[in-house]
């Protein structure tokens, strides 16, 4: 019984690798501002490399492929407990 379970998690583990699909990719636990530079980096040379088809940078990294910065849609949430 315990071998069926260890193969159920074991499955489940691996079933989600590799998915590469239009999934927004969520932000970094740890190390969060390099991460967002660095795929921030990477959009930009894909774009810089593919000027025929550019793609919308993230939303992190605060410009559009145009170079026009974004404005955010809604303003961020504000906790009832934050100091201001």
């Amino acid at each position: 019984m315990i071998r069926l379970f260890l193969g159920f998690a074991a499955l489940a583990l691996v079933s989600s690798c590799g998915i590469k699909s239009g999934l927004e990719r969520p932000d970094p636990l740890w190390n969060a501002q390099s991460a967002i530079e660095h795929d921030c980096a990477r959009q930009r040379a894909y774009n810089a490399d593919h000027p025929a088809h550019p793609r919308d940078l993230d939303h992190r990294c605060g410009q559009t492929s145009t170079g026009a910065p974004q404005q955010p849609s809604t303003p961020a949430p504000q906790s009832p407990t934050a100091p201001r």
